[in-house]
This record gives structure tokens, C-alpha cells and sequence, in this order.
């Protein structure tokens, strides 16, 4: 019998033995342990393998035995979460990932439950999280200590506030309840431009952006916290337009206007990258603390790229028309759903900090929200385009009834 120990929390132990079979035969029996502050694991396992014999000219027999046990320490974790805007799916997706891992969850929704903005996806499905045993419940983030009855978490994620005034009293109070970990989604809008993309983590913010007012605060007050900055996301249960808005137009063979060159790069994450990587943040809070990751997929994709890659999920030709916004006194903010500019991030710091990878695949992807986009009805709508067409008159381009 021998045991061997290295530097790591491993231990080896390793036993040969010939009287237990046959002289023909031999026996190895491996035994191992491994323990982090994370998890542990057993396993055990017996090999034999017998030689060529006299008596005839091949056998040969290989069992296995394994017992294994791993426990993965699991964590309390509340999630307060925006009831507007892209960012609420978030909060939806990281919930199930969580319970999915064994993680015990409450998420704290903004506002009242029954709002007609919890009509809507993804809040019209949080049954889905309730029916895996986490806990839903509703109220203000100020309040956020008597809302969760006094109840103390491991990890607070903040999902909703955008400057200090929203966020200060959820740090506060998390710190005071002993939370030990704290996460923030933030924002990838807060780099300057660049004319080096894509903007990387530790490029220059702006100063007067209100979520580095939050992300300064939460490195004053917590000792474990990490901060996430995403850019534009799909998947089962957003409700903001983003790829609709190219769906509306391609369906109803309408022109799809892209402002400028349409070459500008863009980055569209699915969802479950972003609850991936949160995870892991959770499960491995040394990996995590102190950094400031762009929670955003790993491929950039140009304006007319994303029209392209819409009209091939949907199975229809795309007209795209480009414009100049300034030539026909077009605000591009209110006539596109993305920003005419070059506005792509990448996530270094989650691939070398976390060894996160992603799992985007905007065609097959746009694929799945194309066939949720036909489910709920929505290719079959009244949709006015009233500012589209002020456009396609100024561009003199006809448009078909």
C-alpha cells in the first residue's frame, strides 16, 4: 500500500495486489480524495485485468467498482430584480440556474405583483421558479429587510438599481444582514467610445455614468463583490424588442432600415450565458471577488448581420435600406433598437478569472425566438410604422401595402 500527498488538498492511495486472484491475474485498487473550500469528493475504484494464459491464446476481463460522493457547498442567494427593461430575464434565468444547482433562492421583484407589468414575460412565469422551491415575493429594494421578513442570504444580487440613490440602501443592507458576497449588474454602456474595440475590462468609463457611482461603492463596503457588465441579450422570456423589431419588418415584407453603414459591430448574448457566468461567480466567490467582468458573449456581430441572421431564422428575403440619420433629422435612438456606433465588449476576464465559455449561437438561437415570436401571434398584429415610413418617404423608396 502506498499514499502519496502532493501541495494540493489531494490525497492518493494506491494498492497492487496478486494473492487476491489467480497468479494470473492482477488487481489495482485506487482510492482518492480531494477537498476545497467549495466541494469535496470520494471516489474509489478497482480494476483487474487478467494476462494471457496457457491455456488459451487471448482473454481478457476488466471490471470496475466506483463509489462517489461530491457535495458542492450551497448558498443562499437573493436576487433583486428590475420589473422593466431587458434586464429583468436575467434575474428569471440566474433564479433556475441556481435552484437548478441546489442553491436555495429568493428573488425580490420591484413593485407590486399584481401590476399589469407582471402580465407580462418573464414575470407571467416565475411560477417556474417557485415550482423548482424558490421563493418570489415583491416590494421596494428600500425596504428590501422587512420585504424579505429578516430573513439573511449568503449572496445578494442586485438586478435593478442604476445609480447609488437605488442601490446604496441594498448594499447597506446587505452588509449589515452578513451577506458575504455582493454581485452588480451594471452596464457595458458606461466605456467611452473607443477606436480600439472591443471595449475589454479595466478600459476608461465615464465618470458621471450613475452605475460607476455603484460599482465604486460596492468595493468601499464589501470585502467579496463582483460586478457585470452586459450589452444586448436574447432569449425565452425578454420583453424588449431587439430581434422583434427586425422580425415585425421581415414578415410584413417591409424594408428593414439600418442607420449608417450597417457595419457598425454589435454584441447579442442569450441569456443563459449570462446566468452561466453569474453562477459561477456564486459557486466560486475567490475566483470572482474583485472583478469587474463584460457579461457578454464572445462574438461581435454587425447591424446588417443581425437582419441577415433574422430573416434566415424566419425563412425570408431581407430588403435592407441604410440611411443617414442626421440628413433627414431622424433621432436613431427612437427609429433603431441599437446603437449606431460601434458597441462591442468582450468577456476576457470570465474566460481566464471563472473558465467560463459561451454557449451563444445567434442563428440557431434567433431560430427558437423566431418560433416564440410566430407562437404568441405576433407576425400577425397591427403594427404601425409611422416613423419608418417618414424615413422611406425622405429616401423616396416605395413601400408595399
Amino acid at each position: 500500500m502506498a499514499m502519496l500527498a502532493s501541495s494540493s488538498p489531494t490525497l492518493l492511495f494506491s494498492a497492487t495486489s496478486s494473492n487476491l486472484l489467480p497468479i494470473s491475474h492482477s488487481s489495482t485498487l485506487r482510492l482518492s480524495f480531494s477537498s476545497s473550500l467549495q466541494s469535496s469528493s470520494l471516489s474509489i475504484s478497482s480494476t483487474f485485468l487478467s494476462q494471457p494464459s496457457l491455456t488459451s491464446k487471448r482473454f481478457a476481463n476488466h471490471a470496475t467498482f466506483s463509489i462517489s460522493a461530491s457535495a458542492a457547498e450551497k448558498k443562499k442567494v437573493l436576487i433583486i430584480n428590475t420589473n422593466s427593461g431587458g434586464h429583468a430575464v436575467i434575474g428569471f434565468y440566474f433564479a433556475k440556474e441556481l435552484l437548478g444547482a441546489g442553491h436555495s433562492v429568493t428573488i425580490l421583484t420591484v413593485g407590486d405583483e399584481s401590476s399589469d407589468k407582471m402580465k407580462k414575460p418573464p414575470f407571467n412565469r416565475f411560477s417556474e421558479i417557485a415550482s423548482a422551491g424558490g421563493s418570489t415575493v415583491w416590494g421596494s429594494p428600500a425596504d428590501v429587510g422587512s420585504v424579505v421578513g429578516g430573513e439573511t442570504f449568503d449572496v445578494v444580487l442586485d438586478n435593478n438599481g442604476k445609480d447609488l440613490d437605488a442601490v446604496r440602501p441594498v448594499i447597506d443592507w446587505a452588509k449589515s444582514a452578513g451577506a458575504k458576497q455582493f454581485l452588480f449588474i451594471s452596464s457595458a454602456g458606461i466605456y467611452k467610445p473607443t477606436d480600439e474595440p472591443p471595449h475589454v475590462e479595466g478600459d476608461a468609463v465615464k465618470a458621471d455614468a450613475g452605475h460607476v457611482g455603484v460599482e465604486k461603492y460596492i468595493e468601499e463596503t464589501f470585502d467579496s463583490w463582483a460586478v457585470f457588465r452586459p450589452q444586448y441579450m436574447l432569449g425565452s422570456g425578454n420583453n424588449k424588442d431587439c430581434e422583434e423589431w427586425f422580425f415585425d419588418r421581415i414578415v410584413r415584407d417591409r424594408p428593414v432600415l439600418i442607420p449608417g453603414s450597417g457595419l457598425q459591430l454589435t454584441n447579442i448574448s442569450h441569456v443563459r450565458d449570462l446566468s452561466s457566468m453569474l453562477t459561477l461567480a456564486v459557486e466560486n466567490p475567490d475566483a470572482a471577488s474583485h472583478g469587474i467582468f463584460n457579461i457578454v458573449s464572445d462574438r461581435a456581430v454587425t447591424l446588417n448581420g443581425i437582419a441577415k441572421l433574422c430573416a434566415q431564422a424566419a425563412g425570408r428575403p431581407v430588403n435592407i435600406v441604410h440611411y443617414d440619420p442626421k440628413a433627414i433629422g431622424i433621432d436613431a435612438k427612437k427609429a433603431f433598437p441599437f446603437r449606431n456606433m460601434h458597441f462591442y465588449a468582450e468577456p476576457r476576464a470570465a474566460k481566464s478569472k471563472l473558465g467560463w465559455s459561451s454557449t451563444t449561437n445567434l442563428p440557431e438561437d434567433l431560430k427558437e425566438r423566431f418560433e416564440e415570436y410566430v407562437k404568441i401571434g405576433r407576425d400577425k398584429k397591427t403594427i404601425q410604422f409611422e416613423l419608418d415610413d417618414k424615413i422611406l418617404e425622405a429616401l423616396k423608396v416605395p413601400v408595399s401595402v
